[in-house]
């Protein structure tokens, strides 16, 4: 009874409540200055509206990323040609998103060269479906088609980009080009006409390369004798199909020739 008389008398007596008063006040005050420490260390309430960066030069986001004092970070590159090289293309928090100071902001670049893409494989495939391929791939074909007499109508023969011929995609060497490169593809036209062979001697390599386009004839083996370093600019004596005999060609068949560095005597007064 003594102990139960005694915790009461302490309970209500004017030392407790004014102890109990001073500890609940420090106590206040305590947790005023460390919340108030947090709100300070944290922003806590302050925040940025993330800017729209879409579209916009990478240097001159970068600009307004540090009047607002947020770190850009280029996060991947690709590659649209129809864009401004270095534009944003994406961003990460969103646009008007809330964000706090030093805030990491990721974004994706239009790049400015364009990446290297594999050709595929459309030899011998129909043209409009070569035109598919071409597409899913980032590539484009030359609305001007070139055709050669071949019997299989319609199918893509060869593939050239920038007048040059490209070579058929093997398993273990892949055939690359820039993306959004326009290709010319060469197409059969199923043609059977024959004619009597032109006359190709007399003329260089290159000379001879040229006029046999106009026939729509190829240029086979090219035989050099001795003298030949450039067969480019070699003089051409001989050629099978021969002219002189009046041989029959039909258009998209070869013409093999024989070449020398100098132009045959016979061939003074011609061209």
């Amino acid at each position: 009874m003594g102990f139960l008389k005694e915790t009461y008398y302490y309970f209500t007596s004017r030392v407790f409540w004014v102890n109990a008063l001073l500890a609940f006040g420090l106590l206040a005050l305590i947790l005023f200055f460390v919340f108030r420490f947090m709100g300070s260390y944290t922003k806590h309430g302050e925040s940025i509206t993330l800017p729209d960066l879409r579209g916009i030069l990478l240097e001159d986001a970068q600009e307004q990323m540090n009047e607002t004092k947020l770190e850009l970070f280029i996060l991947d590159s690709l590659y649209f040609p129809e864009k401004e090289p270095f534009a944003i293309l994406e961003q990460d928090p969103r646009p008007n998103s809330k964000v706090k100071e030093n805030r990491k902001v990721y974004v994706t670049v239009n790049a400015s060269i364009p990446p290297p893409i594999a050709v595929p494989d459309i030899w011998g495939k129909d043209k409009d479906f070569a035109k598919r391929l071409l597409r899913a791939r980032g590539l484009t074909a030359n609305k001007n088609i070139e055709y050669m007499p071949d019997p299989a109508v319609n199918t893509v023969l060869q593939v050239k980009y920038k007048g040059e011929q490209l070579q058929r995609p093997q398993k273990n060497q892949l055939t690359k080009v820039p993306k959004g490169s326009e290709l010319t593809l060469v197409v059969a036209k199923g043609s059977s006409s024959s004619m009597t062979v032109p006359k190709f001697t007399c003329r260089t390599v290159d000379e001879a390369r040229y006029q046999l386009q106009t026939y729509n004839l190829q240029l086979g083996t090219i035989i050099p004798d001795e003298t030949v370093t450039d067969e480019a600019a070699a003089y051409i004596y001989r050629q099978v199909p021969d002219y002189s005999r009046g041989d029959i060609i039909r258009m998209g068949e070869a013409v093999d020739v024989w070449v020398t560095k100098s132009k045959p005597g016979e061939c003074v007064n011609e061209w």
